[in-house]
């Protein structure tokens, strides 16, 4: 009967589709929250792949690893649509010669071409499926809302971002600061007309989802704090960890997970652990948005991986003392929830916007943007006293617990309900 019930209530109400171009940990968990409460209608993405397909085992390693990455099991495979072929050709081209001439500014096959194409399909699958509400995202949301603006139907926006004239404007300023990592800003190469194009989706947008109270600060005197819902991304489940050893005289194992770009504050780290020399043991993980002498030297010398699966990071993680992200303008960071599950207390600034979850002196320390010498300060304090590290990865690993997925999900799921019914 409760099946009945509830194919007759998905008739009357096919519930909320949702539209994410690559997918990532915080659009899964949204595609979950909405499948397994059952307000889900469709969950449209580009690539959407098999893993259990025969083309799978004769892929390069690489490309299968990437694909795999694309892989959804949160919702069934009748709600899982797909626009392939122009993120295909992008991720064919990677990093070739090929990459410039298909894939650079706005070109069809650029990251950007292939948001736009794909958020025009989804504007007309609309027509047919008449849903109870559109949940899209930055960039790829603007034909959608037009369309659903067209139907009556309403639009919720996620912005996993801080506000681009924020960003802009703040990043403009350390370019002049910091000249010689100007190069690694690569937000400051948006186009007028890209954001643009992004102040509509913002206009057309009903309810404004955020992950953090930095993003809801820069969208300050831009959109009515009414219409913003503040929903923390959520930690994975706790990993079981060793007793971090006392050995002073061991170097501190620090981590840093990202692209090696100035918005990450990358210069600042460099600075801070070159001040402790031997003190600290620093290992990389993200790929270089382009060479830069200062980062290039510093990658020759260190433990560097380009790039890794997220249980080799995970893994690393459980390896490591502390995780250092001194970003300048991180609307989330899933990376320091990540960290967090594991045990691994961190270091962030102000404008981490996890750091919504980590107290100064409990989970790690939060330290100053654009400060070399406070991030070396609390790495020297953390490698001299390894008792308050290993209570750090105590705290941490309670914090996580308190901030599962679980609940973000439950949270998320409310606020739809609320947004679809104002």
């Amino acid at each position: 009967m409760q099946r009945v019930k509830a194919q007759n209530r998905n008739m009357h109400s096919p519930g909320i589709l949702i539209s994410h171009p690559t997918g990532n940990q915080n659009v899964r968990n949204a595609l979950k929250s909405l499948a397994e409460r059952e307000m889900l209608a469709e969950f449209w993405t580009t690539v959407a792949w098999d893993t259990q397909s025969k083309w799978n085992r004769l892929l390069p390693a690489g490309m299968r690893t990437l694909l795999e990455r694309r892989a959804y099991a949160e919702a069934s495979a009748e709600q899982v649509k797909c626009v392939p072929w122009r993120e295909m050709v992008r991720l064919g081209a990677g990093p070739t010669r090929f990459s410039s001439l298909l894939s650079s500014g706005e070109r069809p096959f650029s990251i950007i071409g292939v948001y736009r194409h794909f958020d025009g399909r989804v504007a007309r699958r609309l027509r047919a499926l008449h849903p109870c509400g559109v949940y899209a995202y930055e960039g790829g949301a603007l034909k959608t809302f037009q369309e659903a603006k067209r139907l009556g139907i309403p639009t919720l926006y996620e912005l996993p971002s801080s506000h681009w004239y924020w960003e802009h404007r703040f990043l403009s300023e350390e370019a002049e600061r910091n000249p010689a990592f100007a190069g690694l800003l690569p937000k400051l190469q948006d186009s007028p007309g890209h954001m643009r194009w992004k102040d509509e989706e913002l206009r057309l947008a009903d309810t404004v989802f955020v992950a953090s109270q930095h993003v809801r600060h820069t969208l300050s005197g831009v959109v009515p704090d009414e219409k913003i819902r503040v929903v923390s991304y959520g930690a994975p489940p706790i990993r079981a960890r060793q007793p971090m050893p006392r050995d002073a005289h061991r170097p501190l194992k620090v981590l840093f997970v990202g692209a090696l770009i100035q918005r990450k504050g990358i210069s600042y780290l460099l600075d801070a652990v070159d001040r402790l020399g031997a003190e600290v043991e620093l290992t990389i993980v993200g790929r270089r948005f382009q060479p830069n002498p200062r980062v290039d030297e510093a990658l020759s010398r260190v433990r560097w991986f380009e790039t890794l699966s997220h249980g080799q990071v995970l893994d690393l993680m459980m390896e490591s003392d502390v995780l250092l992200l001194p970003s300048l303008c991180e609307a989330f960071g899933l990376v320091v929830t990540e960290a967090l599950a594991c045990g691994l207390p961190v270091i962030v600034t102000p404008n981490v916007g996890a750091g919504d979850l980590v107290f100064d002196g409990r989970e790690g320390f939060v330290v100053p943007i654009c400060s070399a010498e406070a991030i070396a300060d609390r790495l020297h304090a953390l490698d001299r006293d390894r008792e308050m590290l290993a209570a750090m990865s105590r705290n941490a690993q309670r914090t996580a617990a308190e901030h599962a997925w679980e609940n973000y999900r439950a949270n998320l799921a409310d606020a739809v309900r609320t947004a679809i019914l104002c």
